[in-house]
């Protein structure tokens, strides 16, 4: 039994590397992944049984964990068409804390086709991304 147990960790490397195309991989080295999440001090599956919301406006995203007590707020001008967008801002409320707020120097949305929207955003030093389908 042991013996068979040895090659098992690079069998599972293999299946891995066999089963992922050229695009697949492109789009994880990008940080796009069709499925729905969001990424900035964290990362969230969105659309997934996991306490986390995900509200939708013209020109605003809320992504709340009410159990956490945790919020995330992204607001900006230009409405939801594809294309780069002004005045970004992202509010991080935490039950307990001062609310931050960080001024986006990039928030753009991309339509990637398939009702799925990317927005990028970067500021303060970080870099994030929201992924939603509509």
């Amino acid at each position: 039994m042991i013996e068979k147990c040895r090659f098992f960790p690079l069998l599972l490397l293999c299946v891995l590397f066999t089963s992922c195309s050229k695009e697949e991989v492109l789009a994880e080295e990008a940080g796009m992944t069709g499925n729905p999440h969001f990424t900035w001090d964290t990362t969230v599956e969105l659309e997934q049984p996991n306490n986390w919301c995900m509200t939708l406006s013209t020109e605003k995203i809320a992504i709340t964990n009410v159990a956490e007590g945790r919020q995330y707020i992204l607001t900006w001008k230009g409405g939801l068409t594809a294309g780069q967008k002004t005045d970004g801002i992202l509010k991080t409320v935490v039950r307990g804390e001062q609310t931050r707020s960080t001024d986006l120097e990039l928030l753009e949305i991309k339509d990637s086709g398939s009702n799925i929207y990317e927005f990028f955003l970067r500021g303060g030093g970080r870099k994030g991304e929201i992924v939603i389908t509509r």
